[in-house]
């Protein structure tokens, strides 16, 4: 099963918090995020192997435009260390046109991956094993 490689690429927010996402080398989508500092997270979001029409992170994947996306909402949320859906502040609802946490981090992944150099948005070839 072909395995691409995962590219951490870290960012600033302007309040001046650290995030970090992860951008697959299948799909040139950022599939995974977070706040603050995390090497440990790193360390377990390394690849993804796709064969034909399967993703075995499919259902773990923030990348909802993917077409091997199979990722349940219970599951985003464990992902961005939620255990539930809470309302967003208002001024998070005004800018991302929802009042779901979740939705918003979803869009706000989406808008990175729209942001993204182009040759990070190209499918990478397999990693070699």
């Amino acid at each position: 099963m072909p395995k691409y490689l995962t590219e951490w690429v870290d960012y600033q927010l302007p309040s001046g918090q650290d995030f970090s996402v992860a951008v697959c080398g299948y799909s040139g989508k950022v599939r995974h995020m977070y706040i603050g500092q995390d090497p440990v997270r790193r360390t377990f979001v390394r690849h993804v192997f796709v064969d034909g029409d399967s993703c075995q992170t499919g259902d773990h994947c923030l990348a909802l435009d993917c077409r091997l996306n199979r990722a349940e909402p219970e599951h985003m949320l464990h992902m961005l260390d939620m255990t539930e859906d809470e309302p967003a502040d208002e001024e998070m609802a005004r800018q991302w046109g929802t009042e779901s946490t979740l939705q918003c981090f979803i869009r706000f992944a989406h808008k990175v991956s729209e942001s993204l150099p182009e040759e990070k948005k190209r499918q990478a070839p397999p990693a070699s094993e």
